[in-house]
């Protein structure tokens, strides 16, 4: 029966923890991702922010989670700009980390504008209407649009409808007309079908041509060999990161950073062999047998229900415990969680090296230190921090760590700049690198999922017509 209700919860979808009575118990930034993120606003690259927001478009190429890793081109090349950014930073200093937003692509531009981000990051084509929305960065690729297909080019083209190639083809069919070749007619792809499924339906010898970028053509040529590219538009379409456009100390690193060569090509080797040969972007709760975060989910949702937490939560402290690999040990931590024994006998869990013990006794855990930073002068952000800083020093450590803040002067209930600084300098930096790996992971997860469950409703709201 057991088995029967976790195979159930991991095909409908994740189960969220029922909200109570008290706002702290229920915890709200377990379920708002933009709390977790601080603000990059008036960035000053002598005085840089804790966080930068990136907001990244959700997609088989630019963004994407795998066996609950981040991975894409952009995940890529904007981990290159942290580490830019960190260039001289002094050992007492924290580093800048930058927290991914995946959102859709077409919600890039309207959220950066609306604040939820700093940068926005997608393969963006600049263009003159996007331009008086929002700063675009030096491009760091010139890139072109071309005919693909598996066989001969056909006449006929089957396109995304939200594919920026629709843009192009008016000046790619009169360009094909003046050189006295036939124009090019068009049809909509399937509703939900984006460029790289289309991609890969071609490349299962589809009798189809459609028109793509030819950057995600040569990201995709290895694990799609049997494509091949025809017609080119003639001009090349710059393609760059987006600011808002006051943000222009941020904008002039970014333009710097771009000037760096070979940043797109190799985040066309560090992405390639993580690619889905189908095209599609893997949800967390998505049931496959070769996704570790897949597998897991199902024990995660259910002991995230009966402990009033969000299960993204638990699998973003598995993936930085262990990479959600069992490591099981009979002394010291054990399990996906890493969860000490003597912790586990304290939270009520006699058995810690199975999976649902291991994760029962963490998730308990968390509760504990939830309710232990649980103080009117700790706001929910702060408190989650503290919480994942707890389970992994333990929440005397972090205690003592509050304590010597505010002897110093910094504010104890705060963690980034505050308690965060003590902690690397009488800690370690691996203590403050955990707390960022956690939150990175638990904010992509989350907005991940949330747009999901948006493409799930959409496609729903479709059938239903």
């Amino acid at each position: 029966m057991i088995r029967f209700l976790m195979l159930c919860l991991c095909l409908t979808g994740p189960v969220w923890a029922k909200p109570v009575a008290s706002v702290k118990s229920t915890h709200p930034a377990l379920s708002k991702p933009s709390q977790l993120a601080a603000t990059g606003a008036d960035f000053d690259p002598e005085h840089p922010p804790e966080r930068l927001r990136v907001l990244v478009a959700l997609g088989p190429s630019t963004f994407f989670i795998k066996n609950g890793r981040q991975y894409g081109v952009e995940y890529s090349m904007l981990n290159e700009f942290e580490k830019f950014l960190n260039q001289g930073r002094s050992k007492g200093q924290p580093p800048l980390r930058l927290q991914f937003i995946p959102v859709d692509a077409g919600e890039l531009i309207p959220a950066l504008r609306a604040g939820r981000g700093d940068i926005a990051a997608g393969l963006m084509p600049v263009t003159e209407g996007a331009k008086q929305l929002v700063a675009f960065s030096n491009p760091y690729l010139q890139d072109r649009w071309c005919t693909v297909s598996a066989a001969e080019e056909g006449h006929s083209l089957t396109i995304p409808s939200s594919s920026y190639a629709q843009r192009l083809l008016g000046d790619f069919n009169e360009a094909r007309r003046k050189a006295g070749s036939a124009e090019f007619e068009t049809e909509n792809a399937a509703p939900g079908v984006n460029s790289e499924m289309l991609l890969a339906e071609i490349n299962k010898n589809a009798d189809k041509t459609t028109m793509a970028s030819s950057f995600v053509l040569g990201l995709w040529s290895k694990t799609l060999s049997k494509l091949k590219s025809h017609s080119c538009t003639e001009e090349k379409v710059p393609v760059a990161w987006a600011v808002r456009k006051d943000d222009s100390a941020l904008l002039a690193t970014l333009n710097r950073f771009a000037e760096k060569s070979g940043i797109a090509e190799r985040a066309v080797t560090a992405t390639r062999r993580y690619l889905e040969t189908s095209g599609k972007v893997q949800s967390a709760s998505q049931l496959g047998s070769l996704d570790k975060l897949a597998f897991f989910a199902p024990v995660f949702q259910i002991v995230a229900a009966a402990n009033n937490l969000d299960w993204l939560l638990l699998a973003a402290i598995g993936q930085k415990e262990t990479g959600l690999n069992s490591v099981i040990r009979k002394k010291g931590p054990t399990g996906i969680m890493q969860i000490n024994p003597s912790t586990a006998r304290n939270m009520g869990v006699t058995n810690p090296h199975d999976a649902e013990g291991n994760v029962t006794a963490a998730a308990r855990y968390l509760g504990h230190l939830r309710d232990f930073f649980n103080n009117p002068g700790i706001n929910d952000e702060d408190q989650l921090y503290f919480m994942i800083a707890a389970y992994n020093a333990g929440e005397g450590r972090v205690q003592q760590l509050r304590n010597q803040a505010a002897a110093q002067g910094l504010d104890r209930n705060r963690w980034l700049g505050n308690v965060e600084k003590v902690a690397l300098k009488s800690v370690s930096k691996g203590m403050v690198d955990y707390v960022s790996a956690v939150s990175r992971y638990y904010i992509a997860y989350q907005a991940a999922e949330k747009t999901r469950k948006k493409h799930e409703g959409a496609s729903a709201a479709a059938e239903l017509k």
